[in-house]
């Protein structure tokens, strides 16, 4: 039989090397814009997402330092169900969401999140006279919707 995975203490990691940007857009991180994230676990989704759209699937590498949220943070306001949606997307067989296969769904959001923080980083690197970090957030994601439309 296999064994019973409690997922809620499963830890869903990212690249420690994006702290500087977490803290630029996470209130919780020491952000001053108004329209920051709240929290850690809400900017990784956002990235997951970017990176999913934008096709940046970079698995996370064992040799860099990670930081990690555990699943039941993120099932705490729902937002586990995008890490479920982005694993069945990539992976589209059910399995993916039994026990003994979450840990591969996990590793699927963490691989786009990394993308998305990595793409997120270049776009604020381009922007750098913006006071704002979230207009160009907002910029770059509306451009990208305009030129997919």
């Amino acid at each position: 039989m296999a064994e019973i995975t409690d997922w809620r203490k499963l830890n869903v990691y990212r690249d420690s090397r994006f702290e500087a940007l977490e803290s630029k857009l996470c209130t919780n991180k020491g952000s001053t814009d108004p329209d920051a994230f709240s929290a850690i676990k809400d900017l990784m989704v956002f990235a997951a997402l970017v990176g999913f759209q934008l096709d940046k699937f970079e698995p996370l590498s064992d040799k860099v330092p990670k930081s990690s949220i555990l699943l039941e943070t993120y099932a705490s306001t729902d937002k586990d169900s995008y890490i479920y949606l982005i694993a069945l997307s990539k992976e589209p067989r059910l399995e993916i969401l039994k026990d003994e296969h979450l840990r591969e769904a996990i590793s699927i959001f963490e691989a786009y999140c990394n993308g998305g923080l990595r793409y997120i980083d270049s776009w604020l690197m381009k922007n750098l006279s913006e006071p704002l970090v979230t207009n160009t957030l907002f910029n770059e994601t509306l451009g990208f919707l305009i030129e997919n439309a």
